[in-house]
């Protein structure tokens, strides 16, 4: 959206006025929109580029401008989305006559989250701009809803409405030095009283890429005027100075035909907690069953080492006869099975070994003494 706040400039553009929309703004004045949505067909744009956008040539006609309260000289330019309602007192960019400005834009989708989330955004709700007799329907802005919530404040405060903003009622005008308008507009800056006014879930917006020249150059200057004085009989008599304090040339295209999703997540969601608890038992119970069949093997093997010692003891048979020593022992499946007979005649020795399942040892007797 343009914005241009001056009187109805001289000439605009070769179709004139039927693409754009007039309307009032409380401190510029007369503003033009084009291709605003309401009433007409939004014209797009296929290609990227200067060549594929808008470029207008400005009058400002300073010769019209209030001594005591115009102190700037130039164009207040706001870029929106269509059918949405621009408010150029508080954002956009100014452009200055002499000057040729080139504005780049790029899309932006901003998409938020509704509540619970901290930013609890609204899908939009109608608004003092919205209810313009029910004829444009325009998309929800933040500063429309405070606005709107302004001027409803100063309705009931004051019995009067505010000719800065919209009147749905159709309630009497405020003067422009009342008190209680004054004290109703300090309230709200010191918040005194605030406006339920949350950010929109999908919103629409443009970044904006701002360069300047001198325009138009001092070789082409002679060509312009000849152009201009061939506008028509009011710039019959345009010189350079006329040029260089009434003139300003706009150009606005689209850098690129991509655009920048911006899209606000929960950075912890319901599924990804119960999926970590999930995971996070799994890895507990996991690692317990592990640990319970470590510490069961541990105690069978420790279990098996004591009782290997204690039958392997138990087993031992000392003789005192001529040093002689028969041991034998046998574990199986674990258990201490062992057995021994001897003969105790000279020369005569002997042994019965049980062989178990997992392992038999045996100590050999020594040879036999005949001394």
């Amino acid at each position: 959206m343009i914005v241009l706040p001056s009187k109805r400039p001289k000439y605009i553009c070769e179709f004139c006025f039927r693409n754009f929309t007039e309307s009032l703004n409380y401190k510029y004045g007369n503003c033009f929109t084009f291709n605003s949505g309401r009433e007409m067909e939004i014209w797009q744009s296929s290609k990227s580029g200067p060549l594929y956008g808008l470029t207008l040539d400005l009058n400002i006609e300073q010769s019209d401008y209030i001594e005591a309260l115009t102190q700037n000289a130039g164009v207040r330019v706001l870029v929106t989305s269509a059918n949405k309602i621009g408010f150029p007192e508080d954002s956009g960019f100014s452009i200055a006559p002499g000057y040729s400005t080139s504005v780049g834009l790029k899309f932006l989708k901003i998409s938020r989250l509704k509540s619970p989330y901290k930013s609890n955004c609204t899908d939009g709700f109608h608004t003092i701009y919205s209810a313009n007799g029910g004829k444009a329907q325009t998309r929800y802005s933040v500063k429309a809803c405070q606005n709107g919530c302004i001027q409803t404040q100063i309705a009931s405060t004051c019995n009067c409405s505010a000719a800065a903003y919209p009147n749905p009622w159709n309630n009497t005008i405020c003067p422009s030095d009342d008190k209680c308008v004054d004290k109703v507009l300090g309230d709200y800056r010191d918040e005194e009283f605030t406006c339920d006014c949350p950010q929109s879930c999908v919103a629409f917006d443009y970044g904006v890429t701002i360069s300047q020249s001198k325009w138009p150059s001092a070789r082409y200057q002679a060509t312009s005027l000849t152009n201009l004085k061939n506008k028509g009989a009011g710039f019959k008599n345009a010189d350079a100075d006329f040029q260089a304090e009434n003139l300003a040339r706009l150009e606005i295209f689209f850098e690129e035909l991509s655009y920048e999703d911006i899209t606000e997540s929960p950075s912890y969601s319901i599924p990804t907690l119960f999926g970590d608890v999930g995971g996070l038992a799994g890895f507990y119970v996991g690692v317990s069953m592990c640990s319970c069949a470590e510490f069961f093997e541990l105690f069978i093997d420790l279990l098996i080492i004591c009782m290997y010692r204690v039958c392997g003891s138990s087993s031992r048979d000392h003789t005192g006869h001529k040093g002689r020593t028969i041991e034998n022992f046998a574990v199986g499946n674990g258990i201490c099975n062992g057995s021994f007979s001897a003969n105790t005649k000279r020369g005569v020795s002997g042994s019965n070994v049980s062989i178990g399942d997992m392992f038999t040892a045996q100590h050999p007797l020594p040879p036999p003494d005949y001394n």
